[in-house]
C-alpha cells in the first residue's frame, strides 16, 4: 500500500507529492517511500517545505550518508552546499547534463535540493530519464554498452569542492556504462558529459562517437524528459543512478538561491552481471 498520495509530472518521469505534511514530520516509513518513488520515477517533487538549512541537515541525514563540505561558512552545515547564481555570476551550477559527483566510486544515490529564492521566471531544471535512454535503444547497442566501462574524472567534482583539494587529490572511477538499480534491478545509461572522459577498450576516436551518440540520446530525447519550475520552499528529490539534470542559467542577473543535500550511494553494479 502507497503511504503517499501523488500525481505524475509526465507518464514516465517525476512525481508531485500531495500532501500537506511537512518533510520534517515525515516518519520512517515514509522516507523509505520517498526514495521508492525516486528510484522508479526518478524525481520527486515537494512545494511549501518549511525547513531551515540545520533541518536540512538533519534530515539529509535521516535519508543515508551525506557528502560533506568541511569548508562551508560557518552559517552552512557541511552537509549541504550552497547553489547561487546571481548578477555576479559568470555561470551556474550544473548547466550540463550530469548526474551529481558520478566521479566517487561510490557514487550518490539520492540528491536533495531546496530552492529558497527563485527568479520571477526561468532557473527551470530539465531532468532525463535513464531507463528510457537505455529501453530506447537496439537491441544491438544494448548489448554493446552492457559490455563498457567508462572513466568518470572529477573535472566537474572540483567546483564542488571550492578549491579545498587540488584535481589530483580527487577521485576518479571506472563505472559500467549500464547499471542495475538497487532498489528494482532496471538497467539505467550511467554516462554524462560532466565527468565522463572516455570509455576504457576503445581508441579515442571510437570513445569519442560513442559517448557522442550516448549525450546526444539524453540531450535530444524530449519524450524522456520533464521540466520542473522551481517556487520558493520548493524541494526536488532525485535519483543520481537513474536520472540526470541540467540547470538553466536562463534568469541573468537574477538571484537563484537553494541548498543541495547529496546522499552517497554504492559500487555501481554492471547490468550485465544480472540475470532475471
Amino acid at each position: 500500500m502507497d503511504l503517499l498520495r501523488s500525481r505524475a509530472v509526465t507518464p514516465h518521469l517525476g512525481v508531485e507529492l500531495d500532501t500537506q505534511k511537512q518533510l520534517i514530520e515525515f516518519s520512517d516509513q515514509e522516507l523509505d517511500e520517498v526514495q521508492r518513488l525516486a528510484a522508479d520515477k526518478c524525481i520527486v517533487v515537494v512545494r511549501n517545505v518549511i525547513m531551515s538549512k540545520q533541518e536540512q541537515a538533519v534530515f539529509a541525514r535521516r535519508l543515508g550518508d551525506p557528502l560533506t563540505k568541511p569548508n562551508n561558512p560557518n552559517d552552512i552545515p557541511k552537509e549541504l552546499v550552497q547553489i547561487k547564481a546571481d548578477q555576479n555570476s559568470k555561470y551556474a551550477a550544473g548547466e550540463l547534463w550530469h548526474s551529481d559527483v558520478s566521479s566517487d566510486s561510490k557514487p550518490p544515490g539520492l540528491s536533495m535540493l531546496r530552492m529558497e529564492i527563485t527568479p520571477s521566471s526561468g532557473g527551470d531544471t530539465v531532468f532525463a530519464n535513464m531507463y528510457q535512454a537505455f529501453d530506447s535503444l537496439s537491441v544491438s547497442m544494448k548489448a554493446f554498452l552492457q559490455k563498457l566501462k567508462a572513466l568518470h574524472v572529477p573535472k566537474a567534482h572540483y567546483l564542488y569542492t571550492s578549491g579545498m583539494k587540488k584535481m589530483d587529490e580527487l577521485e576518479s572511477s571506472l563505472h559500467p556504462v549500464v547499471r542495475l538499480h538497487p532498489l528494482n534491478n532496471r538497467k539505467a545509461l550511467f554516462v554524462n558529459a560532466a565527468f565522463v572522459e572516455k570509455i576504457e577498450g576503445l581508441t579515442f576516436l571510437e570513445s569519442k562517437a560513442v559517448l557522442r551518440m550516448i549525450y546526444n540520446h539524453v540531450a535530444y530525447s524530449i519524450n524522456h524528459q520533464c521540466r520542473i519550475r522551481w517556487e520558493p520552499n520548493t524541494v526536488v528529490f532525485w535519483d543520481n543512478r537513474c536520472v540526470q539534470h541540467y540547470a538553466s542559467f536562463d534568469y541573468f542577473p537574477a538571484l537563484r538561491l537553494g541548498y543541495r543535500a547529496t546522499i552517497r550511494g554504492e559500487k555501481p553494479v554492471p547490468a550485465k552481471t544480472f540475470t532475471n
